[in-house]
């Protein structure tokens, strides 16, 4: 019966870790629980579909409302994906079966978790979302590792963490030489990111920077008005009337001392030849106020219609254009070349991509390889992803050390640095409807900071692959030699 309330305890603490109600130390507990549970049954069969069951049904409650599918497409996705996330329990028993609890074996579940974690996540149209890593937003010591291997080098410490607890659990916590120094490891680690908190370089620039948002459902009920309701002259006057808004908001903001101004994903949108004008328009304003602004375009006069980002310098130049590359199968746009581009300024080197972009690590590292000082975000959520996405975003500000503006329509706007310490946090949902929302005007610590990670990469990910591939040669190799 103790090993059902094992697995009880996991299903209770999954509920915490990384979804909407995210508690960083669960998704360190959670699965200690798991392991114990499922190493020790004589029913492996049977008992796997239970461990599927916990981990299927606990994810499903912290995710619902998460995802953009319809709830049984939900329900029906993370049932069929959830296996993939049980192989490193499946070959952490057969391995504790055939060989029992050592310090050695400790490793064989890190490796198989941080492959299958880097697998489903990396290969996924859906870019990281729902990589383990992430459960450890705003837990800062910990996401420092993200520095050095990414979000992979997370997953490994947590996995190895609980390996090493069943291990000494096993033993009676009788600590041997190889398991204190696998701890003694694993304390120096975590103990790197505690010193990288402490120690932080300091920002070679800083600006202040405004953003606004659109009050949520406008961009929404907009787009239903042109698509759906088929009525494009009302449409026109109420893009013209939005643009006009706005264009008073960007002066407004500048006349509050904002040297940068930002809006949210699409918050130009509008048929062509509206959007050009907005873009004239802003470039006349730059010129006047000696100010940068951010402008986020969504042309629906293109098809595929283009979701882009525009940066015009106080010249009034268009100095830097990026095409959004994440989610377009889903929004139905142009997918962009996946090119980061940069522009140099007074305030050091400027970037920009758009909302679902930042979920793609391997791509966003071209930050970093480049040396950018500030990254901007401009983004679009929704109720039940709001905490998860721009928590997802605060992980590339510390991959490629640099200062990140995220600002949010219908979502969580963050202003991070290079270690993801928060400057500014606004959620529109807990705002009234009104002209604009999420409203920022933030004196922007900007400078990048060297880190590993632009330089390697996915590294650890793919090494992982190959471990993981060692492991399934290993369980063949020594398939006659124990009983299991």
């Amino acid at each position: 019966m103790n090993k059902y309330i094992f697995l009880l305890i996991a299903f209770t603490l999954n509920l915490f870790a990384g979804g909407k109600w995210n508690i960083p130390l669960t998704a360190w507990i959670a699965p200690i629980f798991f392991i114990h549970f499922y190493r020790d049954t004589e029913k492996a069969g049977r008992n796997f579909l239970l461990l599927w069951l916990a981990s299927a049904l606990s994810t499903i409650i912290s995710w619902h409302g998460a995802t953009l599918f319809p709830i049984g497409v939900e329900i029906a996705f993370f049932f069929a994906v959830a296996p993939i996330g049980l192989i490193p329990y499946v070959i952490d028993r057969i391995y504790y079966r055939r060989f029992g609890s050592t310090a050695w074996l400790t490793l064989i579940f890190p490796i198989a978790l941080t492959a299958a974690d880097f697998f489903s996540s990396s290969g996924s149209p859906l870019g990281t979302f729902g990589a383990v890593g992430y459960s450890q937003r705003e837990f800062l010591p910990v996401m420092q590792i993200a520095s050095v291997a990414g979000v992979w080098g997370i997953t490994f410490v947590m996995g190895w963490f609980a390996s090493l607890m069943n291990h000494l659990w096993d033993n009676g916590f009788k600590f041997t030489r190889l398991s204190l120094t696998f701890a003694g490891l694993l304390t120096l680690i975590i103990g790197f990111g505690f010193m990288r908190t402490l120690l932080p370089t300091q920002p070679k620039h800083t600006a202040t920077i405004a953003g606004f948002s659109l009050p949520n459902g406008t961009m929404s009920e907009m787009l239903n008005q042109l698509n759906v309701e088929k009525d494009e002259a009302g449409f026109r006057q109420a893009v013209d009337k939005l643009h006009a808004q706005e264009l008073n908001q960007i002066s407004k903001l500048a006349d509050d001392g904002a040297n940068i101004v930002v809006l949210q994903e699409g918050a130009v949108l509008g048929l062509s030849n509206q959007v050009e004008k907005f873009l004239d328009d802003a470039s006349v304003i730059a010129i006047e106020k000696n100010i940068y602004i951010i402008v986020p375009t969504f042309d629906l006069g293109k098809s595929p219609a283009e979701n882009k980002v525009h940066i015009i310098d106080p010249t009034g130049a268009v100095v830097l254009t990026h095409t959004k590359y994440g989610g377009n199968m889903f929004e139905g746009t142009l997918e962009g070349d996946k090119v980061l581009h940069t522009v140099d300024t007074p305030y050091g080197k400027l970037s920009a991509i758009i909302c679902w972009d930042a979920d793609f690590p391997n791509i966003v590292k071209q930050a970093g390889e480049q040396n950018v000082d500030l990254l901007f975000i401009p983004s679009q959520d929704w109720l039940g992803v709001k905490d998860i996405h721009a928590g997802m975003a605060t992980f590339r500000a510390i991959e490629n050390g640099m200062t990140i503006f995220r600002q949010a329509g219908q979502g969580v706007s963050v202003v991070v640095d290079a270690y993801g310490n928060q400057y500014n946090r606004v959620d529109s949902f807990a705002e009234d409807n009104k002209d604009f929302v999420s409203i920022q005007i933030v004196q922007t610590p900007i400078g990048s900071v060297n880190t590993l990670y632009p330089q390697i990469g996915d590294a650890l990910g793919n090494i992982m692959l190959v471990g993981l591939l060692g492991l399934l040669i290993g369980l063949w190799a020594t398939r006659k030699k124990k009983n299991y």
